[in-house]
């Protein structure tokens, strides 16, 4: 892959060095600049929402949204410490709002703390947690929309029914395969 990103590079400095060489310059600078705007836009929409996750988390708002997503935590992981089924409520939460960023450290600490000793291999609920993680169910796709609206879009919300039909689409597909692997799994003995 980077192969293929050095070769685009190097044959667009060339094209442009022969077609336009003033613009070498000002198009580097204008990349420079927008990917500046763009870290800045991210890095406060994450600054943003990892502190309403340690808001929530120390005013026990995560241990009230565990209790209300037990049964579900409990179909989808199985039995696990109460300490466990917080970290799991709260990166499905910051999943939900889209804020990838602050469901990370949670779904870490939730498979470290779920793992035994001199684990190797990973468990279903492990796996549960990472196709969760990755197919990340969003009812408010926060990051997304604060990219859209950084880079001038008009109207950065149109992608909120999208979003919402994708990743719900996706996390019920992805639960349904690590379920139905699972059992096949336990019926072979193999788990």
């Amino acid at each position: 892959m980077t192969a293929i990103f050095l070769v685009m590079v190097v044959a667009s400095c060339i094209w442009l060095l022969f077609k336009n060489p003033d613009a070498i310059l000002s198009t580097s600078l204008d990349a420079i600049n927008s990917s500046f705007q763009l870290a800045l836009t991210l890095a406060g929409i994450y600054i943003f929402w990892m502190a309403i996750a340690e808001i929530a988390t120390r005013s026990g708002l995560v241990d009230k949204i565990a209790k209300v997503l037990k049964k579900l935590i409990h179909f989808l992981f199985g039995k696990q410490k109460d300490e466990v089924n917080s970290l799991i409520a709260t990166n499905i939460a910051a999943n939900m709002i889209g804020a990838s960023g602050a469901a990370t450290p949670a779904a870490i600490a939730a498979i470290e703390k779920m793992a035994e000793p001199e684990q190797t291999k990973a468990s279903t609920p492990m796996i549960m947690l990472f196709i969760l993680a990755a197919t990340s169910l969003q009812i408010l796709p926060t990051t997304i929309i604060g990219i859209m609206q950084a880079n001038g879009s008009e109207n950065p919300a149109r992608i909120i029914l999208p979003t919402l039909i994708v990743s719900l689409v996706s996390t019920v597909v992805g639960v349904i395969l690590v379920k139905l692997f699972s059992h096949t799994k336990r019926k072979k003995g193999t788990q």
